[in-house]
């Protein structure tokens, strides 16, 4: 067979499995070509300007892996819309990119992105603002899921109660607030406790609000030795209710939603310099191991 025969074959091939493709298939695999030389063209920029030793592109970031990190963003755009019924529109995108061009801290590198994207604003758009909003998004709707986080909710309610009925319960961990006022500050923090509402530690708003300063608050690193830990260092919200329902030694708190779990204090020691409580934490269901049920 000569050569350009084998070649009218091999076209013919390709021909035959494309029209075998179904036109979902068809979209989805030209989505995610586009998108992943996109993603190449980002992250190669980002690569470009990291300091120190570092291995050539190609090494740090392989085809495969941009492929799948493209396939993640996919699985959670679909997730998105078909759990949550939310589909990224075009106004949204717009204030995303209005967002990142007012926020950012490296303008000079957001040219080059730009730039590199051959200063198309819907590339860039779909490339940086798309992906920024979907996750965003889906994780806000993920963490206030009542649905999803039932069971762990059902386990906190069980260990307040048994809490409150003055039993035992494992993986209680302590720790002890200043609650007076921080030497630079002159501001006493739990001096008048506002009135008690557990409205407040058990809706969806306090989840939305909660900080990464609860964890980092409740079990100090132990390379920290006698570190003192303030009060004030609590997410605002958490202070309110803390403050308003451990007024005594075995207080139990009410269950406090967070975007990562469950909360419930139970109050050891209270006077006028400080705060000791057990805490407990459940976790909620993992985010990652959710999303890798998606179907992309």
């Amino acid at each position: 067979m000569t050569t350009k025969n084998t070649s009218a074959h091999r076209a013919i091939g390709w021909f035959v499995a494309i029209l075998l493709i179904s036109p979902c298939e068809f979209l989805s695999a030209v989505e995610l070509a586009s998108r992943s030389t996109d993603r190449t063209v980002i992250e190669r920029v980002y690569h470009n300007h990291r300091l120190g030793n570092k291995q050539p592109f190609e090494q740090t970031l392989p085809v495969a892996m941009l492929e799948q990190m493209v396939r993640q963003d996919l699985r959670k755009e679909v997730a998105l819309k078909k759990t949550y019924g939310v589909e990224i529109t075009s106004p949204m995108i717009a204030a995303e990119v209005r967002r990142i061009e007012a926020t950012t801290r490296a303008p000079e590198i957001l040219a080059e992105i730009k730039h590199a994207l051959d200063d198309d604003p819907a590339r860039f758009a779909d490339a940086m603002a798309r992906p920024i909003i979907v996750e965003r998004e889906l994780r806000r709707r993920f963490d206030n899921d009542d649905t999803l986080h039932a069971p762990q909710r059902r386990e906190a309610e069980h260990a307040r109660e048994l809490l409150r009925a003055g039993q035992s319960i494992p993986n209680l961990h302590e720790v002890t607030w200043q609650v007076t006022a921080r030497p630079d500050s002159g501001i006493s923090e739990i001096a008048a406790p506002p009135p008690q509402t557990q409205g407040i530690a058990k809706s969806g708003a306090y989840s939305v609000e909660a900080t990464a300063q609860v964890a980092q608050t409740l079990i100090p690193p132990p390379t920290e030795g006698d570190r003192k830990i303030y009060f004030a260092d609590l997410d605002p919200e958490l202070q309110k209710v803390l403050a308003a329902q451990l007024q005594k030694p075995g207080d139990v708190s009410a269950v406090i939603e967070t975007p990562s779990g469950f909360l419930i204090f139970q109050a050891k020691a209270r006077n006028a310099e400080i705060l000791t409580a057990a805490s407990l934490s459940i976790p909620k269901r993992s985010y990652d191991e959710w999303l890798a049920q998606q179907p992309e």
